[in-house]
């Protein structure tokens, strides 16, 4: 997604969590508990020239803990690996990077020593390349047991961060207004589900003592205008997880590039859920809004479905659930029918509104999200740093699902191409493609769906620069083996 670069800095990331603290598998009865988790950060050169990129890993106190610098040809990618780092053990901060040239980046983290499930789950998000005074999280939640969310707030100036964290329930009811500092180029994390001096007591909540749990969104604000932070969202389950940047600013029409509802016999148990999609809007104007969701066809490009959900509070944000319906209508939902896949348009009437969305495979584990796009940071120039095609029939280890979606009413052609480490593009593997106006437009490097890309080879990995007569919003999906995915949207100008 598209990001105001800032004047001295040509990229800055936000990573939640590079090494963190061992911890002990969860009890049947207990909260979801991840494990241990590291991360690696893909960088893509988004310029013809070379450029010199330096990552800085900074302790949560703001203190510089390492830094090292990778070399990058014109358009070429390469990863700052967690166990390259020099970090200790149990480590846990962010990262700033800065370049000679602009740079796209992603972080992905692994996270190993979970009982239950598979064991292990992946997440990625987008790299910031600048702050802002206020931040807004869709999606946060703590259900005993069941699932919570952990908020990684990072100050990017060069002035402590005062902050404000304002928590709204689902009904649109302020619950909580907490206050906090981060340091200069310090990080804090905000685990919803450990009780904590900076942490809600839900149990002071009406809505938790009728739910049984809270569900809501959060606002993030800070005191002052040279006072920026970036925001990254991780939520957890017992058997799989999710990371989403948070959004500076909303619209009135958002683009969701990929949204599923695939079920066998109904999908009343999970083994039958091979997957599907919660989009979660958020309220961000001072008086209720109407939404109009609109579900669009990858296959055919129809509207299948329009489903509106009326009065939304302010502040308030409700969730659109392709199994069950949620807050949009059931039955229009389970007329998607169950083999359906495509994209979502969002409109408000009235109010500006942000986004997110997650997919859940529960027959696999697996999971990853995205945030909604607007017009605003959509772009005709595409980067997407994390790429891969690794495996044959009938055995892949990892593959990427590429999203593409047109925000404007207007045709949009479309070339996609497939570029190894260096910046060099793969012989063979080229895709010209026409996306008409307001539809989608999928890859899968695995099955070939979408585009012959087996000129990638078996064993490749790289990058993906496209550009367009329209804006696009793109979202990319790794799959590891059908044990693990991980999401991100991918850097547009």
């Amino acid at each position: 997604m598209k990001r105001t670069q800032l004047v001295t800095l040509m990229g800055l990331l936000l990573v939640a969590m590079l090494l963190v603290t061992p911890v002990l598998a969860a009890a049947p009865d207990a909260d979801p508990n991840p494990g241990t988790g590291s991360a690696d950060v893909t960088v893509m050169n988004t310029d013809a020239g070379t450029a010199s990129v330096t990552a800085e890993y900074y302790n949560q106190d703001g203190t510089l803990a390492n830094q090292r610098t990778l070399s990058l040809n014109g358009l070429g990618s390469a990863q700052f690996k967690a166990s390259e780092s020099l970090l200790p053990d149990n480590w846990k901060g962010s990262m700033l990077l800065s370049s000679t040239t602009e740079v796209a980046s992603i972080a992905t983290i692994h996270w190993a020593g979970n009982a239950v499930g598979d064991g292990i789950e992946a997440d990625s998000y987008e790299g910031f390349t600048t702050g802002s005074i206020r931040m807004n999280v869709p999606f946060a939640v703590y259900a005993p047991n069941a699932q919570y969310t952990v908020l990684a707030i990072q100050n990017t100036e060069s002035v402590a961060a005062s902050i404000t964290m304002k928590y709204y329930n689902r009904n649109g009811v302020l619950d909580f207004t907490i206050s906090d500092t981060i340091p200069v180029n310090g990080q804090k994390t905000y685990d919803l589900h450990t009780p904590g001096a900076k942490i809600p007591v839900w149990a002071n909540s009406s809505y938790y003592q009728t739910n049984s749990q809270w569900t809501g969104a959060v606002i993030i604000e800070t005191g002052a205008s040279d006072q920026k932070i970036a925001v990254v969202a991780n939520n957890f389950w017992p058997a799989y997880s999710v990371a989403y940047n948070a959004s500076s600013s909303g619209a009135t029409k958002l683009f969701v590039p990929s949204v599923e509802r695939r079920l066998l016999n109904g999908g009343l148990v999970a083994s039958d859920q091979l997957g599907f999609s919660v989009i979660i809007v958020q309220n961000l104007g001072g008086s209720a809004t109407d939404l109009t969701f609109k579900f669009v066809n990858k296959d055919t490009q129809n509207i299948d479905q329009t489903i509106v959900v009326s009065g939304v509070a302010a502040g308030a944000a409700i969730g659109c659930n392709t199994r069950i319906g949620a807050q949009c209508n059931a039955t229009q939902i389970a007329g998607l029918g169950d083999t359906w896949v495509g994209s979502v348009v969002i409109e408000s009437s009235s109010q500006q509104v942000t986004a997110i969305s997650y997919s859940i495979r529960p027959r696999d584990n697996e999971a990853g999200s995205t945030t909604a796009a607007s017009a605003a940071n959509a772009g005709s120039s595409v980067f997407l740093p994390e790429i891969y095609r690794i495996g044959a029939d009938p055995t892949w280890t990892l593959w990427s699902l590429l999203r593409l979606q047109n925000v404007t009413t207007s045709s949009a052609s479309v070339e996609v191409r497939f570029l190894n480490r260096d910046g060099t593009e793969v012989t063979g593997a080229h895709q010209s493609i026409t996306i008409p106006g307001e539809k989608s437009y999928n890859f899968n490097l695995k099955s070939g769906a979408g585009g012959d890309t087996s000129a990638l080879g078996s064993n490749w990995s790289g990058a993906v620069y496209i550009t367009s007569s329209q804006p696009l919003a793109a979202v990319v999906e790794n799959l590891w083996n059908l044990s693990q995915m991980a999401a991100y949207n991918g850097y547009t100008k």
